[in-house]
């Protein structure tokens, strides 16, 4: 039984002339470096952002979440040029012509809270973050724009133990989750 002629092209001759059935239709696609995450990708961060958070917690330290945008004088090294801020970050110019940039890091935040609340915050000020952090550089395999970063700080101690106290809790963040080699059956 032979199919009925289309009066439309088709979506295969539209592909050969290199544009889309609709013309004026952008073409669907994700910027590279970025990636689209699914339920099952976000239930387990959910889960494991969970667990390291009550460990975290376990050892004093205080969750902070801080805005997405820093003034991109307060990025420090990353800003390569102060005339040029959005290259290695995201960057615009407000209203007021202040550069601002989305954070590189969860650091330089943690710098710009700490020195803006330093009277009021508990010596030392242990922190931990979670969050969104994107790098205008070239992605790659493994290497996207955007990202998540788990970050945990200890600000207004120069003891060591402050340093021994980083060390300590990363064994029971990350010892249940250590690598398994897959069981052959």
């Amino acid at each position: 039984m032979e199919s009925s002629p289309s009066l439309s092209p088709g979506p295969l001759a539209a592909k050969r002339d290199g544009m889309t059935a609709d013309a004026s239709r952008p073409e669907a696609r994700t910027p590279r470096g970025f990636i689209d995450r699914r339920a099952r990708d976000l239930v387990a961060e959910r889960k494991i952002l969970a667990a390291v958070s009550e460990v975290y917690e376990r050892y004093g330290f205080e969750a902070l979440d801080t805005g997405a945008f820093e003034y991109a004088d307060a990025l420090g090294k990353f800003l390569p040029d102060a005339d040029r801020p959005n290259a290695g970050v995201f960057a615009l110019q407000d209203d007021d012509e202040q550069w601002m940039a989305l954070r590189y890091d969860l650091t330089a935040p943690l710098a710009r809270f700490a020195a803006q609340n330093w009277e009021t915050l508990a010596k030392p000020f242990r922190r931990y973050a979670f969050g969104l952090v994107w790098r205008n550089e070239k992605p790659g395999p493994g290497r996207f724009r955007e990202f998540v970063q788990c970050d945990a700080d200890t600000v207004g101690s120069a003891r060591p133990e402050a340093d021994a106290e980083i060390i300590a809790w990363r064994w029971p963040v990350w010892k249940p989750r250590a690598y398994q080699p897959a069981r052959r059956c």
